[in-house]
């Protein structure tokens, strides 16, 4: 009798569920309808299977044979990062925690699995959450405490009416983009930031939540631009079409054309591949 190799049912909300017994030459293998099965014989990824009833032979049947089962829906992944920081010119140690979740989907199956192959099944799914959770939250370490040093106040994150606007900002920046290959950032879903101090945390506020009438467009303008003061601008403003450099959430100078002003933020094209961002004007200085 073949084995029927499906996923459990205990695992319906993990991202890769491998299967963990031994597999004989030939699987009678069934998929949901939002997932892909991975056969890997000999360790090599070999077949994508959809959604429905499979009959799948292995090539050599003296080899293992593993299948991995990858959800391909949004799922939600939770991070949690605490950062201190002095204050540019005070010296004031500054405590943020940042807390919430993220929603990602699995782009490339294939690709996701011949990263971890052969790696003990029991760690798959953790490792996969942990490498997405890190990768928002050494982000959010860039982040936050330039917009703090930039504001001069913890209120330029810590204030929840600037969250959207920060979410906004975050979600330009991709900040899924240091987990493992195969997975893509589909949209930010929860964030609370607080303060802290030797006594402990502030009190606990109510989270910015995604809805779905909340637009995520690359090109809109921040929601709330005057809830987040900016540096004022030491000279003129400059006009559109001026090239610019501009410093973004990596820690490094990016060339930029300007698009359009408002409210003490620019609108850059950044690079030059029609994605537009708004960042601060002291964030911005002329190209030469």
């Amino acid at each position: 009798m073949n084995t029927v190799v499906a996923r459990d049912s205990v695992a319906a909300d993990q991202l890769v569920y491998p299967w963990p017994y031994p597999l004989g030459a030939q699987i009678e293998l069934t998929c949901g309808q939002d997932e892909v099965a991975v056969v890997c014989p000999a360790w090599a990824v070999a077949s994508n299977l959809g959604p429905g009833r499979h009959t799948w032979h292995s090539p050599d049947p003296s080899k293992p044979t593993a299948v991995y089962f990858v959800l391909t829906g949004p799922v939600q992944v939770e991070f949690d990062m605490m950062t201190q920081f002095p204050m540019p010119g005070s010296g004031q140690t500054v405590m943020l925690r940042a807390a919430g979740s993220v929603l990602v989907r699995v782009a490339d199956p294939a690709l996701l699995v011949a990263q971890f192959v052969g790696l003990p099944f029991d760690r798959v799914n953790e490792g996969l959450m942990t490498s997405v959770s890190s990768s928002v939250e050494r982000m959010l370490g860039k982040l936050l405490p330039r917009k703090v040093a930039m504001a001069g106040t913890v209120a330029a994150v810590a204030d929840p009416a600037t969250w959207p606007a920060l979410v906004e900002e975050l979600t330009q920046y991709n900040p899924t983009v240091g987990a493992v290959h195969g997975v893509g950032f589909v949209r930010c879903q929860q964030l609370a930031i607080t303060v802290g101090d030797q006594n402990g945390w502030a009190q606990a506020i109510p989270e910015w939540q995604a809805n779905a009438s909340e637009s995520t467009e690359k090109g809109a303008a921040p929601s709330n631009p005057e809830l987040v003061p900016p540096p004022v601008p030491t000279g003129p403003v400059l006009p559109a079409g001026t090239r610019v450099l501009v410093a973004l959430a990596d820690g490094l100078f990016h060339s930029a054309v300007v698009r359009q002003a408002l409210q003490g933020y620019y609108e850059l094209d950044v690079g030059g591949t029609g994605e537009l961002v708004w960042v601060p004007m002291g964030q911005v200085a002329p190209q030469v």
